[in-house]
């Protein structure tokens, strides 16, 4: 198991590349925070994509949604033998986007 911090520069070149090789997954999103608890956006759901773009929001394509994280300050991943895990984004109010992926 091995989390890594993956620096804001790198950022649209990594999240192009795990949207090109997470093929067949599906992705839970959850958001927890102060001021909007613990919510589960979408759960168990076609993984499409993942995108940075210079506008400093990450969206995230999965099945019909298109979740939008707006000023994203960290972002973590968890990768295990088996491929992507999980994916950890903390925006400008610190709330934290947790991605879930597991083989469909």
């Amino acid at each position: 198991m091995s989390t890594q911090q993956i620096d804001k520069e790198r950022w649209t070149e990594y999240l192009d590349h795990l949207s090109n090789v997470t093929d067949s997954h599906l992705v839970t999103i959850e958001v927890i925070g102060l001021s909007v608890g613990d919510q589960i956006e979408t759960e168990d759901v076609e993984f499409k994509g993942i995108t940075y773009d210079g506008d400093d929001v990450i969206s995230v394509q999965a099945g019909d949604l298109d979740h939008l994280i707006n000023k994203p300050v960290d972002l973590y991943v968890l990768e295990e033998d088996d491929g992507l895990k999980s994916i950890e984004i903390t925006d400008a109010e610190d709330n934290k986007h947790l991605l879930l992926f597991k083989r469909a």
